[in-house]
């Protein structure tokens, strides 16, 4: 939501728009995510790691995420004007 008034070109409304489609894409990810983690945990099994290695293994996995989200909201928040011939 913060990238969302740095925007320059011209936008959808911030309210209801871009605020439903902040949430809308942050519920996607964290079911992607978190059908993947099920599905590693299923076919591979539990995965001992130290402390060190588990917070750089999350930081990287919410980094991704709030990457995929923003890059989603922010491309349906412009409004892209039609070609003109």
């Amino acid at each position: 939501m913060v990238a969302y008034f740095g925007i320059k070109e011209e936008k959808a409304p911030f309210w209801p728009t871009t605020f439903w489609l902040t949430i809308k894409h942050g519920f996607f990810t964290f079911g992607v995510v978190t059908a993947l983690a099920v599905l590693w945990q299923k076919y591979m099994g539990p995965v001992e790691v130290s402390l060190i290695s588990a917070l750089i293994i999350i930081g990287v996995i919410a980094g991704i995420v709030s990457d995929f989200v923003n890059y989603l909201t922010l491309k349906e928040s412009t409004l892209i004007e039609e070609h003109k011939n």
